[in-house]
């Protein structure tokens, strides 16, 4: 894999929800409906996040099944098909908040991504999963390989543990 040159998402310590937020604001080339979909349909999501069981509508639980044996048991808090999904995420004893916003950018999409509600000493670990998810993202919707998980997470934790 090549070295990872930068970090894509930023690190919120004030953020106003409490805790810790990590924030990705990413363009991609496709349509706002496709990205949409790539973000809520469990067959996408599967491709270049995780499998997801369940209702992904408001007031709906799902469930998300990462190879690490790790399966959150989530509740969407609102969702505004097809621009806006929130949900809680649980971590620890925390119910954290996951916000994506999907719309259109010129001739692409944008995609913002926020993960509220973390503690300081996950903050680095959440920040490089879900930075290493939109670079999987972006590779699938290009219809490229996707880069390898446990590499790409590896060199992401260690710059945003050292705060770059």
């Amino acid at each position: 894999m090549s070295e990872i040159t930068q970090v894509l998402g930023r690190l919120e310590t004030d953020a106003p929800e409490g805790g810790v937020a990590v924030v990705f604001d990413r363009r991609y080339a496709t349509d706002a409906a496709d990205l949409w979909q790539a973000c809520t349909d469990p067959d996408r999501l599967a491709r270049w996040f995780a499998p997801v069981s369940g209702d992904l509508r408001e007031g709906g639980s799902f469930t998300i099944h990462f190879d690490d044996a790790d399966t959150p048991g989530c509740r969407v808090v609102s969702c505004e098909a097809p621009t806006r999904l929130v949900w809680e995420w649980p971590v620890g004893e925390i119910a954290t908040v996951v916000t994506v916003e999907v719309a259109p950018d010129a001739d692409g999409a944008r995609l913002v991504l926020r993960h509220a509600r973390l503690d300081a000493a996950r903050a680095a670990g959440y920040a490089a999963g879900w930075d290493t998810y939109v670079r999987r993202l972006a590779a699938d919707l290009a219809g490229e390989d996707l880069p390898d998980w446990d590499a790409t997470w590896s060199a992401l934790h260690a710059r945003y543990a050292a705060g770059e």
